[in-house]
């Protein structure tokens, strides 16, 4: 829940009523919250989700677990989080070479006590994380060492019940739960129907919430039989059917109305469709991308640009004749990303361009939207040989031959997988490079008043 006051996804005050809701009807009730939260979002954009953390301390969670999201605006951030909550937040798997241990500020486990009920907690993210949300120095450490790790620890200090939340999902926590080393499993995604394991049994103890603004409620009770020493019973709450508490409700409230009086400025008009739903933006070519891969491309004055389509949201459609204003750029563009010109060799162009199809089947935010070139592919080949063709100015892309291209710093990173680009040189552009793309598109649009953003057919598929 990154986005506050979005009824489509359920509330923070729909939540806070479900929370109060178990409070009061029955006794040791734990509420855990499963991260996903921080960003990223136009308010977070701003205060680096800080003001996710002000409504988690009026719901008073007993703890948090870190996911791939809390990374949105790097582990410093995170850190800073940690210390305005009111209640722990956890990794069991973060390496901090600064603190020889765990990310300062976070848990690697915590224990849960209300009355003489005791329950372990821990949580894991998994290595691939960094590949979208790249750190600047903590590490991943392997999962399976550190599970086995922590819940022995938690074992010692005579906790009988141990939670794990993760949040990539990987059937060995189906062997852990078979093998005794935890006891319950919780895994949030929404677009788990996407992933191969969506048909896949699992272990009855390995509990999955895919379904978009859905709490989860256990029922967890010593079991009267000999066939297990814990009965649990689930049920699944559609939080937009509760009503919003109050004082949570108003709290979300003032913050959507300071976005909204920051932001609310009308800057242009789309005399265009923009079609900004996730499986248009990240399996084909779209119109609004092109208009944003454009306009970096010539900021820079570069040869070619490439963006990763998850750089894109807001998940909505704009019919033509919209006005667009500062808010609605800051939602289609929340990530505070700055832009480089680089110099690449074809070869790598190519490389980026292959793998950015290896992720179609899953609506991957690695799929690339492009200007200054153009792509045949089929997505119906397998991963790996999906590239038909690219090519610049008429003429296919030369291996060797060097070009411009202007990116993002995330890429240049190594986000989303792509660690062709990290030893690139960087080359200088004569605009300020300071600015972040948002500012960019938000001077563009202000500047043309009216965008009409198409689809050329720079990206074809042609399975």
């Amino acid at each position: 829940m990154s986005v506050i006051n979005d009824e489509r996804q359920g509330t923070y005050a729909q939540l806070a009523t479900l929370v109060e809701q178990q409070r009061q009807r029955k006794d040791n009730v734990f509420f855990i919250f499963g991260g996903e939260s921080l960003g990223p979002s136009m308010l977070s954009s701003m205060d680096r989700g800080s003001h996710i953390i002000d409504l988690l301390n009026s719901l008073s969670p007993n703890v948090m677990g870190v996911s791939k999201r809390e990374f949105s605006y790097q582990e410093d951030e995170l850190t800073l989080r940690s210390y305005e909550a009111s209640f722990p937040i956890v990794s069991s798997n973060l390496y901090d070479p600064l603190t020889n241990g765990n990310l300062e500020g976070l848990k690697t486990n915590s224990i849960l006590q209300q009355n003489e009920v005791k329950l372990g907690f821990l949580s894991i993210v998994d290595p691939s994380i960094v590949q979208k949300y790249p750190t600047d120095r903590v590490q991943i450490l392997p999962p399976q060492a550190a599970v086995q790790n922590t819940a022995k620890t938690l074992r010692q200090q005579g906790i009988d019940f141990i939670i794990l939340h993760y949040s990539s999902y990987s059937p060995q926590v189906d062997e852990w739960l078979e093998q005794g080393i935890i006891d319950l499993a919780l895994f949030v995604d929404q677009n788990f129907q996407l992933t191969p394991y969506y048909n896949h049994p699992h272990h009855p103890n390995n509990f999955v919430l895919s379904r978009t603004a859905y709490a989860l409620i256990l029922d967890i009770a010593p079991a009267d039989t000999k066939h297990s020493e814990f009965n649990i019973t689930k049920q699944e709450v559609d939080l937009r059917t509760l009503a919003s508490k109050p004082d949570v409700w108003s709290q979300e409230m003032d913050y959507g109305s300071r976005l909204n009086t920051l932001l609310s400025k009308t800057i242009g008009t789309t005399s265009t469709n923009i079609n900004l739903t996730r499986r248009d933006i990240r399996t084909t070519e779209n119109a609004f991308a092109n208009f944003v891969a454009d306009v970096l491309k010539d900021f820079t004055e570069a040869d070619i640009s490439l963006l990763n389509s998850g750089t894109l949201r807001g998940n909505k459609r704009y019919p033509a004749g919209s006005q667009l204003s500062i808010k609605d750029i800051r939602g289609i563009i929340p990530y505070r990303n700055t832009m480089v010109l680089i110099e690449v060799k074809g070869q790598q162009i190519l490389d980026a361009l292959e793998h950015g199809l290896s992720g179609l089947a899953t609506t991957s935010g690695q799929f690339l939207q492009v200007s200054g070139i153009q792509v045949i592919y089929n997505s119906r080949q397998p991963i790996g040989n999906r590239l038909v063709s690219a090519s610049f100015k008429g003429r296919p892309i030369d291996p060797m031959l060097t070009y411009k291209l202007a990116t993002l710093d995330y890429l240049k990173k190594g986000g989303d997988g792509f660690d062709m680009f990290t030893q690139s040189q960087h080359l200088d552009y004569k605009k300020p490079s300071s600015l972040i793309l948002s500012d960019l598109i938000l001077e563009k649009v202000y500047n043309e008043k009216i965008i009409s953003p198409k689809i050329d057919g720079r990206l074809q598929d042609i399975h």
